[in-house]
């Protein structure tokens, strides 16, 4: 793994515990409340960066079928924070070891039409959790004055 790799996978990391945090002292309910008329809610962001995870390293970089998880910001009642959380941190595992497994960063993989290397694809997903982290930053805030920290 290239040190530049090795960086951008420590603030991933950083980026993943920092937007799980934001479900610290909550409910059930309250993970799945929302205060944005979008429905946005703190359950459904978890469940959404799983998804996340798993379809831009398993499907895009590993070239495995469909991505596990669910794309949905609605979170199945049956679900419940325990399984939200393991999931997302299983997803991680399951990343990481397509990171480590690529040394290097592999061959370019193709989204869209063009090719791009590993960095770029974890720069993405490490934006689309720091911009959920965000997202999720204030619904914590309006929920009980807290940001997770």
């Amino acid at each position: 793994m290239t040190p530049e790799i090795a960086h951008l996978l420590r603030s991933l990391d950083a980026a993943r515990h920092g937007a799980l945090k934001k479900l610290d002292g909550l409910s059930e309910e309250d993970a799945r409340r929302s205060t944005v008329p979008s429905g946005t809610n703190l359950a459904g962001l978890i469940q959404h960066l799983t998804f996340v995870e798993s379809m831009w390293f398993e499907q895009v970089v590993a070239g495995r079928s469909a991505p596990r998880g669910i794309r949905s910001m609605r979170v199945d009642p049956s679900i419940t924070l325990r399984q939200l959380r393991a999931d997302y941190k299983a997803s991680w595992a399951v990343s990481d070891e397509i990171i480590e497994g690529l040394g290097d960063g592999g061959a370019p993989v193709e989204r869209n039409g063009k090719a791009h290397d590993l960095r770029w694809v974890i720069d993405v997903v490490l934006t689309e959790t720091n911009r959920h982290a965000g997202h999720a930053d204030i619904i914590r805030e309006q929920i009980d004055g807290r940001t997770g920290r």
